[in-house]
């Protein structure tokens, strides 16, 4: 009855899903996509874990002076 279903993979340029593996899709057909998760070099993870110590100390030091704005206050 239908055919089987076939991976295939692709990028998205200008909006639109373009496959990369050279397939061609006939008009009309129907398909169904997933975002995958984007691969990062060890430098970029390097970086993004050096902004969330960054948030994490940053919050540490709210929550410090709202402390101390209690002891003041109190």
């Amino acid at each position: 009855m239908g055919e089987s279903a076939h991976l295939l993979r692709g990028v998205v340029r200008n909006g639109l899903i373009v496959p990369t593996d050279g397939s061609k899709l006939a008009e009309g057909a129907n398909v169904e996509f997933r975002l995958l998760p984007m691969a990062f070099t060890p430098e970029e993870q390097a970086e993004f874990a050096g902004w969330e110590k960054l948030g994490d100390e940053a919050w540490a030091m709210i929550d410090w002076g709202e402390g101390e704005i209690a002891r003041d206050s109190g």
